[in-house]
């Protein structure tokens, strides 16, 4: 039985891609709005080594004007280098910004005073549209990106040719999942029709990616037949790249607004 009257997904069986650690709130909602979940984590997040130069860069977190966040895990692996540090996130004198509700929640719960977020769209453009990021206000100041490994340069790119000083703190990595999926990959690539899957959810480019990548035939060709839910236009173009067809965006990766978009197919 749904938990919402105007949301029910039975009759749907969606693949959900996100790391084990992230998925089980997810996974949850679904089964509640009457639907059904299987897991199969297409990214795995691991802390990257904390070596000297990011213990100092965050020793130093007050010499920066502004620390931007750009995603939840980002927030949840520079508080575990803060704590080693003991230092206290409402006590950092830096503006905070962030990427989208979820990176929001995460650094409020974490006990960040975020100043600076975009209302609605949740990604880069979004945040370099607001007020705060203008050249005027940010030309010669320091800004420290909080990220993966690997994050997308628009951002920074930006900021650079505004006149801000951008450096980085990457402080956990995304990989293909190398433990206790084996299995599920055979299934998945062997017997895709048979499991009846509807919907897949992807919350970004790299997890669309490894997913696509872990999967053979048959299952990889029956995978693209089946409708993908992405939040964002960036990884619908990616996904029409790799032959989905049917796919729908939802308004970001954030669980209600996945949920929505399941509900409309």
């Amino acid at each position: 039985m749904s938990i919402d009257g105007s949301i029910n997904l039975a009759q749907k069986t969606v693949l959900v891609t996100r790391p084990l650690h992230q998925a089980s709130e997810f996974m949850q909602q679904i089964e509640l709005h009457g639907g059904k979940a299987l897991s199969f984590p297409s990214i795995e997040i691991q802390p990257t080594n904390i070596d000297s130069t990011l213990i100092d860069k965050f020793t130093k977190i007050d010499s920066y004007d502004m620390l931007i966040f750009i995603s939840a895990n980002a927030v949840n692996y520079c508080v575990n280098i803060l704590q080693m540090l003991k230092i206290n996130p409402l006590e950092i004198k830096s503006k905070i910004a962030v990427i989208g509700k979820a990176t929001e929640a995460a650094a409020t719960a974490a006990g960040f005073n975020v100043s600076i977020q975009p209302s609605s769209v949740s990604n880069s453009d979004a945040l370099l549209k607001l007020a705060e990021l203008q050249h005027r206000q940010i030309q010669s100041k320091k800004i420290m990106i909080v990220r993966g490994i690997g994050g997308l340069e628009q951002l920074p790119n930006t900021l650079s040719q505004r006149g801000a000083e951008v450096s980085f703190a990457e402080v956990y990595e995304r990989r293909i999942p190398l433990h206790d999926i084996q299995i599920k990959r055979q299934q998945l690539s062997q017997n895709w029709a048979e499991l009846a899957i509807s919907d897949i959810t992807v919350t970004s480019n790299e997890s669309l990616q490894n997913l696509y990548d872990m999967l053979e035939t048959p299952g990889r060709d029956e995978m693209t037949n089946t409708h993908l839910i992405v939040p964002s236009q960036r990884c619908a173009q990616l996904a029409r790249q790799l032959g989905f067809e049917s796919l729908s965006v939802a308004k970001s990766a954030v669980n209600q607004h996945m949920i929505e978009a399941i509900a409309k197919t």
